[in-house]
């Protein structure tokens, strides 16, 4: 993970059943892309590459085709949760402890 954080400024987040426990291990980094590493990975993995192509037509679609687009990348992407409540709901559900401060 260091690695990854030192090559490409990805950021590492421990996440915890209780968002707030959660912790930043590596803070991002920007730096500019790197086309052919991302090419290269796109070849070796079908779902980064259907991600880069999402990824794509959502940043050119012209205006009255955003909202398709959109629709599209966040029917592609996991689910995440919009509110502490679903994180409740969902750590109920799995049995999941959760730790209040």
């Amino acid at each position: 993970m260091g690695r990854l954080n030192q090559s490409f400024g990805i950021g590492i987040i421990e996440l915890n059943s209780n968002p707030y426990q959660s912790k930043i291990l590596f803070p991002a980094v920007y730096r500019d892309l790197d086309f052919k590493t991302i090419d290269k990975l796109c070849k070796m993995n079908t779902a980064f590459n259907q991600f880069i192509e999402q990824t794509e037509k959502l940043m050119t679609a012209s205006e009255k085709y955003v909202s398709g687009a959109e629709k599209e990348l966040d029917e592609f992407c996991d689910h995440y949760f919009a509110n502490d409540t679903e994180v409740d709901a969902y750590c109920k559900e799995k049995h999941l402890p959760i730790n209040a401060e």
